[in-house]
């Protein structure tokens, strides 16, 4: 920043220059800590790359770029990238490139060139959209880029390939190859979703509409539910409150969960419909995910309830979850704090069945809570009583009774 802030205009360039092939290499191995050092290191000429486009984008920053973009991609070939951050670099210089071409300031034939080349051959895990592009390529770099595609796609069945041919279709509107390469078989959600949203990239809402439908009624999985959110949204942008509560409404009855429970009650409370229909979404809900109307019950302010369909006197065949039990007893410790006390030392107990220092943590996270519900209900010998039988249980756990002590329970 400081050698930027005192060169002249027309050294702006060079020193940027000197500062990515400086900053932005590495000829070391990068292990998951040093990936993120390196990263963090690394921001700041991305940074200053971003002011640069914003301020004056030239053909030679666009060629800078491809540089910059070069080199992060051989650091994460080297480089423990678990978390991302060089790899969120890649995608940042990647835009800032594709921002400064919008200007038309680069070769179009060049840039066609380098397109092909980075997808092809550089590297395959990131893309460069020819629809993007589309305005710095002109019809002159179009022209190059789908000869080049054409050559690098003979014989090949890589996903670079796939891509292009896609974008293309886009680019071109070819309605009928899109829907042969993104459906497939159309036996998924997936494939019909990809369509839907490709006809939606075309401005053909009711295309999407009619795509995302088809999806819904002729395929199954956890991902129809993405094609009743596409055609909901899509249903609510035409004014159609009506038909997206039905959709809402088919969804719930179809694979009922807390979520699409919620989505209803949400389309539902749209047009004042909530009240009349929310028993019957509750009973459909609790037919086929009785934990799932738990939650319902707790996010709607009905703690007991929600405690009556968690403990009923018989046994049923649905487990709780460690996740419910906490927030029934978080919720039951204001107005049945002994009941409180019993699942949190029931979540001890189950906790501890391993053996481990994440475990022993969570164990004394509920002793606490246990011992303040233990307080609101006059329980406290019982909490002495059960703590001493932990400690004899568990007594060959010295990492266990070390934060026994510590947290207080001696």
């Amino acid at each position: 920043m400081v050698r930027l802030a005192a060169a002249r205009p027309e050294e702006r360039l060079e020193v940027l220059r000197v500062e990515v092939d400086s900053g932005l290499r590495t000829r070391r191995h990068l292990g998951y800590w040093e990936s993120s050092e390196w990263a963090a290191e690394a921001r700041p000429v991305v940074v200053a790359l971003a002011e640069a486009v914003d301020a004056s984008p030239s053909r030679e920053l666009v060629e800078l770029l491809q540089r910059a973009v070069g080199h992060v991609v051989r650091v994460i070939l080297r480089a423990d990238d678990s978390n991302g951050m060089i790899g969120d670099l890649a995608r940042d210089l990647l835009e800032l490139h594709a921002q400064a071409c919008e200007s038309g300031v680069a070769d179009p034939t060049r840039l066609a060139k380098w397109m092909v080349r980075f997808c092809f051959v550089d590297q395959d895990f990131f893309e460069v959209d020819p629809v993007h592009y589309a305005p710095g390529l002109g019809e002159k770099g179009l022209a190059v880029y789908r000869r080049e595609v054409a050559a690098k796609s003979e014989g090949s069945d890589r996903f670079a390939a796939r891509y292009a041919a896609e974008r293309l279709a886009v680019l071109d509107r070819d309605v009928p190859a899109l829907v042969e390469m993104l459906g497939g078989d159309l036996t998924s959600p997936h494939q019909y979703l990809r369509v839907a949203e490709a006809m939606l990239e075309l401005d053909l809402a009711d295309d999407a509409l009619r795509w995302a439908l088809d999806g819904i009624e002729r395929t199954s999985g956890w991902q129809v539910a993405k094609l009743y959110d596409l055609a909901a949204d899509l249903l609510a942008d035409r004014g159609d409150v009506t038909g997206g509560l039905g959709l809402r409404r088919q969804q719930h009855e179809r694979m009922p969960s807390a979520t699409t429970y919620g989505l209803l009650r949400s389309a539902a409370e749209r047009i004042g419909e909530w009240a009349a229909m929310r028993a019957e979404a509750r009973a459909v809900l609790g037919a086929r995910d009785p934990g799932g109307l738990v939650d319902v019950l707790l996010d709607d302010g009905e703690p007991d309830a929600a405690w009556t369909l968690a403990t009923p006197e018989q046994p049923v065949g649905w487990e709780v979850g460690e996740h419910r039990w906490k927030r029934l007893a978080e919720a039951r410790a204001v107005t049945h704090p002994a009941d409180a006390m019993v699942v949190w030392f029931r979540l001890v107990d189950e906790v501890l069945t391993t053996a481990d220092k994440r475990s022993y943590q969570s164990a004394v996270r509920y002793l606490k809570a246990a011992k303040k519900a233990a307080t609101g209900a006059d329980a406290m010998v019982e909490l002495e009583v059960r703590v001493a039988g932990l400690r004899e249980t568990h007594r060959r756990r010295p990492s266990l009774i070390a934060m026994l002590d510590k947290a207080g329970f001696a």
